[in-house]
């Protein structure tokens, strides 16, 4: 009896891998749901300060999360979002375990270089469906690296069976 119900528990899960499968495939979906805005610096921080376990940890990474509102928009017959980011000190993520650096600290730091670079170093992530593709036009920076969007960019997402979407992403200062 055992051996059946593990036979027929291994038969359905093979199913579930590939029921749906034609479906995605094949889909049309090539919606842009949703977009997101960091940026990124390096610092170095002691940990356990002025103990014989103190350590200074090189190059760690401090993500500032922008705080944001979206609204969607259409810029010659192209969808699209316009996306106003803004920043607070609980936008700062530290990084790892909590040394001699302090999140105000993280924050002035990030305050100088965004007053100097502005929209032109931000980390963009967008939500697609799982199996459509992006791609940038013309001169939009790749995602998930920093890049510069102090213009409108523009960026291809390919569903499965080939038909595409062109959006346009507009970031807006709100800082």
């Amino acid at each position: 009896m055992g051996k059946l119900l593990l036979a027929l528990a291994a038969l359905s899960l093979t199913g579930c891998l590939k029921n749906g499968y034609e479906g995605l495939k094949n889909s049309s979906d090539k919606a842009l749901t949703a977009v997101n805005y960091t940026y990124r610096f390096l610092y170095n921080d002691t940990i356990q300060k002025g103990t014989p376990q103190q350590e200074i940890q090189l190059d760690r990474v401090c993500e500032v999360v922008f705080s944001k509102t979206t609204t969607a928009i259409e810029v010659n017959g192209m969808k699209g979002f316009s996306t106003t980011i803004k920043h607070s000190l609980s936008s700062v993520m530290k990084a790892g375990p909590t040394g001699s650096v302090t999140t105000q600290q993280l924050y002035n730091e990030f305050v100088k270089r965004i007053q100097t670079e502005q929209l032109s170093n931000l980390w963009v992530y967008v939500t697609i469906s799982d199996v459509a593709k992006l791609t940038p036009q013309g001169k939009a920076p790749q995602l998930g690296k920093p890049g510069d969007f102090t213009q409108d960019q523009v960026y291809r997402v390919t569903a499965a069976d080939g038909t595409y979407q062109d959006y346009v992403l507009r970031t807006v200062k709100g800082f």
